[in-house]
C-alpha cells in the first residue's frame, strides 16, 4: 500500500511538473523524503474539533518557563490567595463574580460539601418583554434541567439542594484541536470535546460583558489550533498552537480586537500580581468575553525584541480577569510558572498577547519601569482602613426596600452586596495591603453609587400629607454587650488524625457559639459553623491531611430592635492553630 501511494504521488509530482513549467524538471520534484512524507499525510486524516485542555496541557509546549509543572504552592500572595503555584488548577471558596467569569471560556468545576463535582455550561438570564432579567438559572454538564445558585446552595430541577464547598478553574473549555482520525475515539474517550456544528456556550451578561452561543466549525486554518498526539502510553500531548485565519465558529470571520487601550499599571499588587497592564475602551468587553490565555514575554533592556529573556504563561482567575465595566485586568504572578531571569528586576521591555476564541491574537508591546514593579508590599494606614470602613457603613445604610422594584434594582443591589462582603471580608485581614484597599473602594464606591442612581419610593410617589401620626423612632431593647469567650484551645481529636477538637470557656447568657476556621492566619476563605450555647467544645471534622488551621470562637445574643431579633456578636477569641497529621 505505501508503495502504491509513493508512485501515485510521483506520478502527480511528474503530471503536475509537465503542465505547469516547459523548462527542464529539477530534481526538487523528485524528493523521496518529500514525497514519502506526503503520502503519510494522505493515509492519516485528521479530524478537527474543540477539546478542553488544563493549564498544563495547553501550556506544555508553548515555550514557557516551567512548562510542564502542574505543581501548587501553600504559600500565600498578597492577596492572601493560594496562587503562587505552576499550572496546576486555580480554587475560590467565593460565590461571587468567579462563577460568573469562570464560565465564559474556563472548564470551571464546583464542589459541594457532599463531595460531589458539577462542571459549569453557562447561566441562563430569562427576561421579560422588556428585556429586564426576571431570574437567572445554571446549567451543569450532565444535569438536567435549571439549577438555581443563591449565596453558595444549589437548588435543583428536582427541589434538591446542595452547598457549595468550593470551586476550581481547571484550564480552557474550547481549544481548537486536530487529531489523528485513527486516534479520534480514544482522544474522545479521555476529553471532553464538541465536534463541529455542535454548541459552544459560556459567559454571564453583565455590563458590557456577553453571554455566547455558537456553533463549532474548526478547520486545518483555525487560528490557535493544537495537534493532539498519542503517545506509547494512550495519554495525549499537543503541540504548540498555531496561527491561522479561520475563527473556527461556524458563519463568522476571525475577529480583530479594535478600540482597546492599554495601560501599564502602577505597582499595585492588589490583586496579587507584582506587574499588571489593563486593557480598557469601547470595546473591551468583546474580547473579554473571548479571552481564553495570555502568554508574557520579557526582553529586558532589549528594545528591539528580538532576543526574549523568558516567556510565562497565565491562568485566569489567578492572573487574568475581566471586570463588567473596569476593563481586562492582566498580571504575573511572583509564582513557581513565574521567575524572573537572573540579574533582572522586570523593568524593560515587555510584550503580552491576548489568545482569545474567534479572535485574532492581540498583542501589546509596553515598557515597565520601576514605577510598575510591585517590591514590598505597603501595608494600609489606620486612614485608608477607616476610608473603606466609611464606605461599608454607608452601603448598610442602603435599603432595598426604599426604591423602586425594577430589573436595575436586583442586579444594583445584588452588585452591592458582592462588593459589601468582599470589602467586610478585606477588613477582617490581620495584614491588609494598601493596593487592596485602594481598588476595593474603587468597586464599592461604584456599587453605592450604582444603587443611589436607581429611582425611590419617596421620588417615585406624590401624595398628600399623612395626617395619620408618625411612626416611632427605632428603638432598640435589651441592649447588651457580649463577652469573647476565653481559654479557648485545639488540639487533635481522638478519632481521627484530620479532625480537630476546639474547647472553650462558657459563657452564661449567650444564645449561642459560632466556630471559624481557615487555612489562612487571616481566616481567608473561612469557614464558620454554629454552635449550641450548652456546649463548649465541638469537633472539627473532614480537615485536610498535613495543614496548618487557625480557629477562633465568639458568642452571641439575641436583641430586639423594632420587634425584630438581631444578633449581637462579641469579639472574636485569640485565635490558635495547630497542624493535622500527614496520615
Amino acid at each position: 500500500m505505501r508503495k502504491r501511494l509513493i508512485g501515485k504521488a510521483f506520478a502527480i509530482a511528474m503530471s503536475g511538473a509537465m503542465v505547469l513549467t516547459a523548462t527542464p524538471v529539477t530534481a526538487n520534484i523528485f524528493n523521496v523524503a518529500h514525497i514519502v512524507k506526503a503520502a503519510d499525510e494522505q493515509s492519516d486524516e485528521y479530524v478537527y474539533c474543540y477539546a478542553g485542555l488544563t493549564w498544563n496541557e495547553y501550556w506544555a509546549s508553548e515555550g514557557v518557563y516551567a512548562a510542564g509543572n502542574d505543581s501548587s504552592s501553600d504559600t500565600l500572595d498578597s492577596h492572601s490567595e493560594l496562587d503562587n503555584g505552576g499550572y496546576d488548577a486555580v480554587t475560590r471558596a467565593t460565590t461571587n463574580h468567579g462563577l460568573h467569569r469562570g464560565s465564559f471560556q474556563c472548564i470551571t468545576t464546583i464542589y459541594t460539601t457532599d463531595r460531589s463535582a458539577y462542571q459549569i455550561s453557562n447561566w441562563e438570564q430569562v427576561k421579560d418583554s422588556d428585556g429586564k432579567v426576571t431570574a437567572t438559572y445554571l446549567h451543569l454538564k450532565d444535569v438536567e434541567g435549571r439549577v438555581t445558585f443563591n449565596k453558595g446552595t444549589l437548588t435543583f430541577a428536582d427541589n434538591s439542594t446542595k452547598k457549595m464547598d468550593h470551586y476550581s478553574v481547571s484550564g480552557i473549555k474550547y481549544v481548537p484541536v486536530k487529531v489523528k482520525a485513527s486516534d479520534y475515539n480514544d482522544f474522545k474517550a479521555k476529553y471532553s470535546v464538541v465536534e463541529n456544528n455542535g454548541t459552544l456556550i459560556g459567559g454571564y451578561a453583565e455590563g458590557v460583558l456577553s453571554s455566547y452561543e455558537a456553533s463549532a466549525n474548526v478547520t486545518a486554518d483555525t487560528n490557535g489550533l493544537k495537534e493532539a498526539v498519542k503517545g506509547s502510553d494512550g495519554s495525549f500531548s499537543f503541540k504548540a498552537r498555531t496561527t491561522g485565519t479561520d475563527s473556527g465558529i461556524k458563519n463568522q470571520t476571525l475577529q480583530k480586537a479594535v478600540k482597546i487601550t492599554p495601560t501599564v499599571k502602577a505597582a499595585s499588587g492588589s490583586y496579587g500580581e507584582f506587574l499588571r497592564v489593563d486593557l480598557n475602551g469601547d470595546d473591551y468587553g468583546a474580547l473579554g468575553d473571548k479571552m481564553q490565555a495570555v502568554k508574557w514575554t520579557y526582553y529586558g533592556n532589549d528594545s528591539t525584541r528580538t532576543k526574549a529573556l523568558a516567556s510565562y504563561g497565565t491562568k485566569f482567575a489567578a492572573d487574568n480577569w475581566m471586570h463588567k465595566s473596569m476593563g481586562i485586568q492582566l498580571g504575573l504572578t511572583d509564582s513557581i510558572r513565574c521567575q524572573l531571569p537572573k540579574n533582572t528586576d522586570g523593568t524593560g521591555y515587555w510584550s503580552l498577547t491576548v489568545y482569545a476564541l474567534g479572535y485574532e491574537d492581540y498583542t501589546v508591546n509596553f515598557e515597565a519601569t520601576k514605577d510598575n514593579i510591585v517590591s514590598k508590599k505597603a501595608l494600609a494606614s489606620d486612614e485608608e482602613k477607616a476610608s473603606l470602613q466609611k464606605l461599608v457603613t454607608e452601603a448598610e445604610s442602603l435599603k432595598k426596600d426604599s426604591y423602586v422594584d425594577s430589573s436595575n434594582k436586583q442586579t444594583a443591589f445584588a452588585n452591592l452586596q458582592t462588593e459589601l462582603d468582599e470589602s467586610k471580608e478585606l477588613l477582617n485581614k490581620k495584614e491588609l495591603s494598601s493596593a487592596e484597599v485602594s481598588e476595593q473602594i474603587t468597586h464599592l464606591t461604584e456599587a453605592i453609587n450604582a444603587v443611589k442612581a436607581l429611582k425611590t419610593k419617596d421620588a417615585a410617589t406624590t401624595a398628600a400629607p399623612s395626617t395619620t401620626k408618625p411612626a416611632a423612632t427605632t428603638t432598640v431593647t435589651n441592649t447588651t454587650t457580649v463577652k469573647a469567650p476565653a481559654k479557648t484551645t485545639v488540639k487533635l481529636s481522638k478519632a481521627k488524625k484530620t479532625s480537630i477538637k476546639v474547647s472553650w470557656k462558657k459563657i452564661s447568657g449567650v444564645a449561642a457559639y459560632q466556630i471559624q476556621y481557615s487555612t489562612s492566619k487571616n481566616f481567608k476563605n473561612a469557614k464558620t459553623v454554629k454552635v449550641s450555647a450548652k456546649s463548649t467544645s465541638k469537633v472539627l471534622k473532614k480537615l485536610k491531611k498535613n495543614k496548618k488551621y487557625y480557629v477562633r470562637v465568639r458568642s452571641y445574643k439575641v436583641t430586639k430592635v423594632n420587634n425584630k431579633s438581631k444578633n449581637v456578636y462579641s469579639a472574636w477569641s485569640a485565635k490558635k492553630a495547630l497542624k493535622t497529621k500527614k496520615k
